[in-house]
């Protein structure tokens, strides 16, 4: 039985375990200064809740981005799924900036849609975060002509 990889899934669960900790402390301080109407503080842990999302997304993905470093080729990035999975998952993601805007264009227009979905809750927009973490590191490969 080899060490290695068991501690090295240990360590990975152990850090993803520690993000998700530390995202929901953020979380409560950010729902904490909501209450107390502290709106510049309340900015600070959107953007902090939002790169933490990010970062275990990220996280996830690292592996793909260890393998595809071994590989010989030139690196390329897989343009439709950055597209068509990426950019969705951005918007959803940015939603609490989108609707707690002081902008009423970002506020009445890009926020529009966002409206219907904050009514069945803010769940979406942490998955979403995660999502588009791990689209964007397994969106760069390397490719190679040679089979």
């Amino acid at each position: 039985m080899k060490i290695k990889p068991w501690f090295k899934y240990l360590i990975s669960i152990t850090l993803i375990i520690s993000l998700i900790v530390l995202r929901e402390y953020v979380e409560k301080l950010l729902l904490a200064s909501y209450y107390r109407f502290v709106y510049p503080e309340m900015y600070y842990y959107i953007v902090i809740s939002i790169l933490l999302g990010l970062c275990i997304g990220l996280f996830l993905g690292l592996e793909h981005l260890f393998r595809e470093c071994e590989k010989e080729g030139i690196w390329k990035i897989n343009l439709p799924k950055l597209i068509l999975v990426g950019l969705p998952s951005l918007y959803f993601s940015l939603s609490n900036i989108w609707v707690l805007s002081g902008n009423q264009f970002m506020r009445e227009i890009i926020a529009y849609p966002l409206h219907y979905l904050l009514k069945y809750g803010l769940g979406y927009v942490s998955l979403f975060q995660i999502v588009f973490g791990y689209v964007v590191i397994t969106s760069f490969y390397k490719f190679s002509e040679k089979i």
